[in-house]
């Protein structure tokens, strides 16, 4: 089986998506063991959702990011939706979210890269 050569592109993008997907897991981590949400019956019921949602979220994340380092189509279509969506819910949150428009808009970018698009069959 020939390797494909990886572009310094999709190098830069899966570390974005890594760094990215790793602080949702310990942030959910943190929330599990901090004990925070402690008392009333909603802050109990989100002690255990929102904990879980952001390790999926960072889980997911990493499962994505590997699908690009090898590069795989479905990864580069389900990266290229994920983050124009995020783009979409950035703008809403205006002027807050412009940080989250400005770095998935440089992943949307990169994503959408000849020499990224090539490495994932695109």
């Amino acid at each position: 089986m020939s390797e494909k050569k990886r572009p310094t592109v999709v190098k830069i993008l899966v570390l974005i998506v890594v760094i990215g997907s790793i602080l949702p897991i310990l942030a959910g981590v943190t929330m599990l063991t901090s004990g925070a949400y402690e008392g009333y019956f909603m802050q109990e019921l989100l002690r255990q959702i929102l904990p879980t949602y952001y390790v999926l979220v960072g889980v997911i994340g990493l499962v994505l990011a590997w699908g690009l380092w090898i590069g795989r189509g479905w990864a580069w279509i389900l990266a290229l939706i994920i983050f124009i969506i995020g783009i979409i819910m950035d703008l809403v949150t205006l002027p807050t979210g412009i940080v989250g428009v400005v770095i998935d808009g440089i992943v949307v970018y990169l994503l959408m890269r000849s020499d990224t698009r090539k490495f994932c069959g695109k």
